[in-house]
């Protein structure tokens, strides 16, 4: 069509075009249950071990266990074994001059006590050390555990951090929550994996074996029973090198007696130092125990459970992170 100049333009009529739109964002989905179970978890982590004094049970079980060391050594273990085999031959031997030299009671009062309770005093002393020997495998597996007094601060810490995702789950934004949760799976684990990178797997086994190896030993009775035959030995050795000395005493007997008086600070040093450590670590021994008996009054299997009780606890706190993460909605 021509266009003459001067002429009025024809109005051009367009069609209407769509409204531009933005996609609307699909809403996102926030699971509450399992951020709300995670949440009253966290609590449970935390104040937990706080409550039931687990800080103070698992310091008090290492504290036994690194007191007791010195006495566990294969080298320890032998001397008491000589230790006892000198008092026996001793007592042998002042049996046999008392019988010789026709020596009425009453004249050594002290060495007629030890005459009276050796087979008394060397049992118990043969029984203890027999006990020790016993334990020793379990309690080497027990000190092998790297860290037992931390699994209470783990347990905490890993409590806090699950406090800290579900409130982030309940109230944060998309990006806030996958860092939240990423942070509570990384704590879980740390609790999930601790059993087997500390060797509490096996150390736990080994010391529910432990503590009912040590139940008759370790209690007062035992230990006034064990520090009334150290007086006794005190008093028969005193004896033995003052007024004893001046009876007759034939080759076998003379040697094992002379072999207790030279050998007896030696003999009175490792005697002391086992009833000592014995006696200041029964409230420590009682302290472990309650560890056993807490899981078995549940109905669990003592000690040995908490391992996997540290595995579940860790599989569970993960495993609600991750089902409390926001997504989207399907769209219908």
């Amino acid at each position: 069509m021509t266009i003459l100049a001067g002429q009025p333009l024809l109005p051009l009529e367009l069609p209407s075009a769509p409204p531009v739109t933005t996609a609307a964002p699909s809403a996102l989905r926030h699971p509450k249950a399992p951020a709300i179970v995670l949440l009253l978890l966290g609590l449970l982590m935390t104040f937990g071990p706080i409550a039931g004094g687990l800080f103070a049970k698992t310091a008090s079980g290492q504290q036994m266990i690194q007191q007791f060391a010195p006495h566990m050594r294969a080298s320890t273990l032998n001397r008491y074994g000589d230790d006892i085999r000198i008092l026996y031959n001793a007592a042998v031997g002042v049996d046999t001059v008392f019988g010789d030299q026709h020596i009425p009671a009453g004249r050594f009062t002290g060495l007629d006590e030890f005459r009276q309770d050796s087979t008394a005093v060397i049992g118990r002393a043969s029984d203890l050390l027999s006990r020790i020997r016993t334990t020793a495998p379990s309690y080497r597996r027990v000190a092998a555990i790297g860290g037992f007094n931390r699994i209470p601060f783990l347990i905490v810490a890993a409590g806090i951090v699950a406090i800290y995702g579900a409130c982030v789950l309940l109230t944060g934004r998309r990006n806030r929550s996958r860092f939240a949760v990423a942070l509570v799976v990384l704590a879980s684990a740390a609790i999930g994996t601790y059993p087997f990178v500390s060797n509490l797997s096996s150390g736990a086994q080994a010391g529910q074996t432990m503590l009912r190896s040590l139940t008759s030993v370790m209690t007062p009775h035992e230990v006034r029973l064990l520090q009334g035959d150290f007086i006794v030995l005190v008093n028969a050795d005193g004896e033995l090198e003052t007024s004893f000395r001046g009876v007759p005493q034939p080759g076998p007997s003379a040697t094992a007696i002379i072999t207790l008086v030279n050998d007896w600070p030696k003999i009175s040093s490792d005697f002391a130092s086992l009833v000592g450590v014995i006696d200041d670590n029964i409230a420590n021994f009682n302290a472990l125990d309650s560890l056993d008996s807490a899981t078995r009054d549940v109905g669990l299997p003592g000690l040995s459970a908490f391992p996997w009780l540290l595995v579940a606890l860790g599989s569970i706190t993960a495993g609600l992170a991750v089902a409390a993460l926001p997504r989207r909605r399907k769209e219908t």
